[in-house]
This record gives structure tokens, C-alpha cells and sequence, in this order.
């Protein structure tokens, strides 16, 4: 046998294989050509309508569909031709004249790019249908008695607003949050079209009016600096084709007073494609959020003071460890090993300047940094030169507020500078100038300008190659700062120039 043959015969296998499937499937199976004709139907669709094969060959898919289906199948089949797979339940006329509802799922049908008909797969579900609608008349009957219902229930019609964002969808326009953000007069516009049928009594009591008429006048009167943000949110969900929203929101009445509410809609069943009939209900939750501010506030005040207690706590270990090192450091006649022991105490301080001024303060954020450098390098050189020297400082740190793990890192490094400063830049009694200048950059990033106008240091200096315990804590602290140290020689004395990163809050 030739391999042509044995194609052959393949191929032929193959589609009574196909053939087979198609004929004994569960779906009813329908296909038309370019021109909507009805070129196959399984036994299973033709059972389904009540007409034989060959009586539905040949005619449109139409032929089968009344007014409103018709409209539908075009808008699909519009959008089968671009390339896209629908899946909606459609209504078909049988035979007999009695109404089969199924799910169909269609598919276009492209040969080399272009478009040859579709196939659609068809599910009976004309006795769930039956069932649903006498559910949605029951449901109907329970909504007629929302008047004496405890819920605030809203009764609108978005059937407009819709028609608008599809419009937009027309346009092109993809991204509605972005699209209604940025083009305020625009969601002003959408907005305007809802339309409110009717409001049960509970409606009336939430937002303080004394009739129905007097809600439904001035609806739009309810609305807080966050309205904007809700509608967003609703047009978003419309525009996704959702039948359901639900979200949180803050509500004026109409007497002036602020709601905290629970906002859900839902589109009733059988106005899904219009979304001419939806019922918004509002669950009032403002006692329960005072409730829970309140128990909050509490907490934080509680809080408040447990945090105050520690920094005081840890201050005053600090200064325990400092009158410590004083005593000892009174017993030492060296006057290089003083000198050391008073630079470490001088460190310490500087931590501990950071928790007495949180201690101080009503907020734990952070701390104003000019208190706290003022505190700290006066401090310091009252420590190195005495009360009364020959020290002018100038300090330029405006409205610079860090938090703790960054304050004491900084704190100690700018210790150390102004250190090496005092000690051997301005020496003696010598008079001198120190400048410290902090100013922040984007969020985190801050520039640290630091010097003194004194000796200076040679141009050959490698900070990277130190032995001096100040200066690599110096180098140490700035990574620790994920920061950069940059040495300025343009002009007479010691100049550094430093950017940093205020660090994030541990814990």
C-alpha cells in the first residue's frame, strides 16, 4: 500500500472519528458561513428546535431568534469577525413555538486570517431558565415589600450611564479608573445620568430628611470630598460588566452630619445587559467606627505612655553609664586615656539626648533635629572648650524631622566630626567656626553638609585608610546610612560633604 494510500485512508478514519464526536455529543452543534447561512446542525441542535437537519440548512441563524436575539447574535457575530470567543445565553423559537433557552458558546471560524463563519456550542437550559424566572418573580415579591424593610434600600437605573461608557469603550478608552481621574468633568458628566426610581422609608430616616420626595430631590446633595472616589469605583465595576459592587464609604446627611457606611448594589436578574434595574442597600456603621475609634484612641494613649516610660528608661540607663564612666575616668592620670573616655561619654550622650527628647515630645515619629543639634553640639563643645569659648555656630536645619533609627546613627556621626574638629582642626584656644547644614532631597534621601574652618586636612587623606577610631566610625556610620562622604577642598578648614537615606522603621 502507498503512503498516499495510507493517507488516505487516515484522513477518512480520522473524520468518522470527528464525525462520530459531533453526532453523539451532549451540545447541540451549529454552523454558519460569512453570510450568517446555517451550513450544519447536529442531532442534538436540531432535537433541541424541533426541526430536522435539513430543514435548517440554508437558513440564517436568524430565521430561529426573535427581535431582541437577533440584535444580540449581530453584536456577537460583529465581534466573532474581529477574532473574539462569546459564551451568552440566547433565546431560540423552536418548531413548536416554545421558547429554548441554552447557553452558547460561539467561535469564529478563520481560514488563513480570515473570517469563514462560526461554530457554536449549544446547552439546553430551558428548565433551570423556568425555575430561575420563578425565582426572580418571587424575588420581585420579596422587593415590593422593601418599603417596611429596617435596610436603607436604594431602587436605581444605570441603563444610562452604561449607554455613556460604552460610548467611551467606542472611543477607545480601556482604563476607566485612570480615564475618570484624570478627566473630572467627565465622570461630573457620567454621573449625572443615574437615574432613582425609588427609596424605601429606612432611606429617609439615614439621611435625616422628612420625606421621600426631599431625598430624591437632593440626592446629590449627599455627598463628602470622597464621592468622587466611590463613583469611580461604581463606573469601574459598570464599565468591567459586573452585576455586583460593594465598598465603603463616608455619606452627609442631609441634616449635616457624616455617616459611615456600608454601600451594595446588585443588578436585578434579567437586566444584566441594561442595568435599567439595580437595588443599592446601605448598612449604617457609624456607632460601630466610633466605637472602634474610641477603643483605639485608648490603646494609642496607653501606648503613648508605655513608649514615653521606655525612652525615659533608657535615658536614664544612659546617664547611669555616663556618671559611671565619670567616676572611673577620675581615678586616670593620663590625660590621652581621659581624653577617651570623655569622647565616649560624649557618644553616649548623643544617644541619649535622642530618647530624652522623644520622652519630651508628644509624637514618636520622629524629632525635630535642630532641638535635638542644638542640644547635642553645644553640649559638645562646652565639653571639649569649656562655657566660655571662641566657638560660632552656624546651623541650618529647617523643618527636618528623623526617626529614631536614623537620628542616633546621624547623631553619632555628626558627634564624631564635630569631635575631630574641636579637637584638632580649631585646637587650643583658638577661635573658629562650625557649620552644619541638613536639607532633604526627594523622600528618602537627605544631603548633610558639615565642617569648620580651621586647620584642614591634606588632600592625600584617605579616610578608607585611618587606624583613628572617630574617623572609621565615621565611614562606618555613612554605610550604615547607605550614604556617600565626599571630602570638599575648594575652600579653607574641613568640609564634608554627606548624602544619606532616612532608614525605615523597624518592628
Amino acid at each position: 500500500m502507498t503512503g498516499s494510500e495510507k493517507n488516505a485512508i487516515h484522513n477518512l478514519k480520522e473524520a468518522e472519528l470527528y464525525k462520530l464526536i459531533i453526532e453523539t455529543a451532549n451540545e447541540g452543534i451549529w454552523m454558519i458561513d460569512e453570510q450568517n447561512t446555517t451550513t450544519f446542525v447536529n442531532e442534538k441542535m436540531s432535537e433541541m428546535l424541533g426541526y430536522e437537519p435539513a430543514e435548517m440548512k440554508g437558513r440564517t441563524l436568524f430565521d430561529f431568534m426573535d427581535e431582541e436575539g437577533v440584535t444580540r447574535a449581530i453584536e456577537n457575530l460583529k465581534r466573532g469577525k474581529e477574532g473574539i470567543s462569546e459564551y451568552h445565553e440566547f433565546r431560540f423559537l423552536s418548531k413548536k413555538g416554545v421558547d429554548v433557552w441554552t447557553n452558547l458558546n460561539t467561535s469564529p471560524i478563520e481560514v488563513e486570517g480570515v473570517y469563514k463563519g462560526a461554530l457554536a456550542m449549544a446547552t439546553d437550559i430551558t428548565q433551570s431558565k423556568i425555575r430561575e424566572e420563578k425565582l426572580q418573580e418571587n424575588y420581585y415579591s420579596y422587593l415590593s415589600l422593601f418599603e417596611d424593610s429596617p435596610v436603607p434600600i436604594w431602587d436605581e437605573n444605570f441603563s444610562e450611564i452604561k449607554i455613556y461608557i460604552d460610548e467611551l469603550k467606542k472611543e477607545g478608552i480601556s482604563d476607566f479608573r485612570t480615564f475618570f481621574q484624570q478627566n473630572p468633568e467627565e465622570l461630573v458628566e457620567c454621573t449625572s445620568r443615574l437615574i432613582i426610581n425609588n427609596i424605601n422609608q429606612a432611606v429617609v430616616d439615614l439621611n435625616e430628611a422628612e420625606t421621600k420626595e426631599q431625598v430624591l430631590e437632593n440626592f446629590r446633595q449627599l455627598i463628602t470630598s470622597k464621592s468622587s472616589e466611590y463613583a469611580i469605583e461604581q463606573l469601574v465595576a459598570i464599565a468591567e460588566n459586573r452585576t455586583s459592587c460593594e465598598f465603603d464609604a463616608e455619606l452627609k446627611t442631609l441634616g449635616g452630619n457624616i455617616r459611615y457606611v456600608h454601600f451594595k448594589w446588585s443588578v436585578v436578574k434579567g437586566y444584566e445587559h441594561n442595568y435599567e434595574k439595580v437595588y443599592l442597600s446601605t448598612t449604617d456603621m457609624t456607632k460601630r467606627i466610633i466605637d472602634e475609634n474610641i477603643t483605639l484612641q485608648h490603646s494609642n494613649r496607653e501606648k503613648a505612655v508605655l513608649l514615653r516610660e521606655v525612652h525615659h528608661r533608657v535615658k536614664n540607663n544612659l546617664q547611669i553609664i555616663t556618671s559611671l564612666l565619670n567616676l572611673q575616668s577620675h581615678g586616670i592620670e593620663d590625660q590621652e586615656m581621659r581624653n577617651v573616655f570623655n569622647m565616649s561619654l560624649n557618644r553616649i550622650k548623643s544617644m541619649a539626648t535622642v530618647h530624652e527628647l522623644l520622652y519630651q515630645s508628644n509624637e514618636f515619629a520622629g524629632i525635630d533635629y535642630s532641638e535635638y543639634l542644638n542640644t547635642l553640639v553645644f553640649s559638645l563643645i562646652k565639653s571639649m572648650k569649656g562655657k566660655e569659648n571662641n566657638i560660632t555656630v552656624d546651623l541650618d536645619v529647617k523643618d527636618v524631622k528623623l526617626n529614631i533609627g536614623t537620628s542616633i546613627p546621624l547623631g553619632l556621626l555628626i558627634n564624631e566630626i564635630i569631635t575631630n574638629s574641636l579637637k584638632h582642626g580649631i585646637p587650643d584656644e583658638r577661635p573658629g567656626k562650625i557649620y552644619i547644614s541638613i536639607t532633604q532631597h526627594e523622600h528618602p534621601n537627605y544631603a548633610l553638609k558639615i565642617g569648620d574652618n580651621g586647620k584642614g586636612i591634606s588632600q592625600d587623606f584617605d579616610m578608607a585608610q585611618t587606624d583613628t577610631l572617630g574617623l572609621q566610625l565615621v565611614t562606618s556610620l555613612v554605610d550604615q546610612l547607605i550614604g556617600t562622604l565626599e571630602h570638599d577642598f575648594s575652600k579653607p578648614g574641613t568640609h564634608y560633604n554627606i548624602q544619606f537615606q532616612e532608614l525605615e522603621q523597624q518592628g
